[in-house]
């Protein structure tokens, strides 16, 4: 399907899970080479992480993270972690997803950019590997959204999805990934104010025009006749009460 949460969920899912890991769990994966603390120099690359401090990262599959560590011998702080795609004929690889932020205890929390594989991009607050809190989602294809993410899904109030193709938004609240009630604003041709279901308006709402000219009515679902066993098949249709409109 084309959910939200459909597109949001797959680039998280294809990362490689390494990303939680512990350093300490790849010593024969990487090797590691420390920011000198007074001059900025790389200095000797290592096979472990010795101690504390800011250093470089590459690992075996060709990945690679550039940042700080802790005590505990894991990402915090400040950091770029770069995931390379496979190689091709050439035995060359190119840039598959970076994400460029904080990280604490070894996993992405704080705020940081995220560039997916599918070249979709994230702005925002993180925690435990997974967008949360307050973020900008631009969408390959033009789209955007703007608002608050819970364990990777869009949730809350307030949030704003603006379609690329034509500019028309959709602006109210969101669960789990779905927008469930608030407005949707088309470009230059009103809008429709109402509660929404897989992401079509359903239920009762209201279109108000450009003009001015307020229509309250509701989004029936098809109903089957008792003797059907089979579920209806259908849109939902807008059955509205008359409108009135006084000409001055």
């Amino acid at each position: 399907g084309s959910s939200g949460r459909d597109q949001l969920s797959t680039p998280v899912r294809l990362l490689p899970p390494r990303t939680a890991a512990k350093m300490g769990d790849e010593e024969s994966d990487y090797k590691i080479s420390y920011y000198d603390k007074e001059t900025g120099e790389l200095g000797e690359p290592g096979v472990w992480v010795s101690e504390p401090g800011k250093a470089k990262v590459e690992y075996a599959s060709g990945d690679s993270y550039d940042g700080e560590f802790n005590d505990e011998k894991m990402k915090h702080g400040q950091g770029i972690y770069t995931w390379m795609g496979e190689e091709n004929d050439d035995g060359e690889r190119a840039v598959k997803a970076t994400y460029t932020g904080s990280y604490a205890d070894g996993k992405r929390c704080g705020v940081g950019k995220m560039t997916f594989p599918n070249g979709d991009v994230y702005e925002g607050e993180w925690k435990d590997n997974k967008m949360n809190g307050e973020g900008l989602y631009k969408y390959k294809k033009g789209d955007i959204f703007s608002g608050t993410y819970v364990d990777g899904l869009k949730h809350g109030e307030n949030g704003t999805y603006e379609y690329g193709e034509d500019q028309s938004r959709l602006t109210g609240t969101w669960e789990k990934g779905n927008f469930l009630s608030g407005n949707w604003e088309f470009e230059g041709a009103g809008s429709y104010s109402g509660e929404f279901k897989g992401g079509k308006p359903a239920g009762k709402g209201k279109f108000t025009f450009v003009n001015g000219v307020a229509q309250e009515g509701e989004y029936a679902v098809p109903v089957a006749a008792e003797e059907d066993e089979e579920p209806p098949e259908g849109e939902p249709t807008w059955k509205g009460n008359p409108v009135y409109t006084s000409v001055s």
